[in-house]
């Protein structure tokens, strides 16, 4: 029994260490897309990684306990960047009034975000874009309507 706890505490600090590593990777990947803006947040984030670095863990050391606590403290503070970085999504969406630049910007955002809380926002941002659509397809067939019998010409054109 003894043998498979210290494989079962093995594995999960291996668990934490992917969890951790693909956080690094995700605003990793995010700061490499320069998106303006983002230069404090990813300040922040190399802050984080920087601090955590300097406690010279031996990752794999599963009896080290010191790693547990600096990996919630890591933790916590990545979710308050995620809190900051999901403000300025917000923001960047506001911003926009183009349909195909939210969808643009949406697509990059969908390419670089791994974590699945950032990810469920996104999926709502699609249904507000669609739902803009819909709205300016609806006010583009009122126009349509209203001047399909006397459409306006311009000046100085043929009739």
């Amino acid at each position: 029994m003894q043998i498979f706890g210290k494989f079962d505490l093995f594995c999960r600090r291996l668990i934490k260490l992917i969890d951790m590593f693909s956080t690094i990777d995700q605003f990793t990947s995010l700061s490499e897309n320069k998106l303006e803006g983002m230069n404090s947040l990813i300040e922040q984030f190399h802050k984080i990684k920087q601090d955590f670095r300097l406690r010279n863990h031996d990752l794999l050391d599963y009896h080290n306990n010191k790693f547990d606590r600096d990996y919630v403290e890591f933790n916590v503070r990545i979710s308050d960047l995620e809190g900051c970085l999901q403000q300025f999504i917000n923001q960047s969406f506001e911003n926009i009034s183009s349909i195909s630049h939210s969808l643009h910007l949406l697509h990059k955002f969908q390419n670089i975000l791994q974590r699945e809380s950032l990810k469920s926002d996104l999926d709502s941002k699609l249904n507000i874009i669609f739902q803009n659509y819909g709205l300016e397809l609806e006010k583009v067939q009122q126009l349509y309507e209203k001047q399909k019998h006397d459409p306006p010409i311009p000046r100085n054109l043929p009739p």
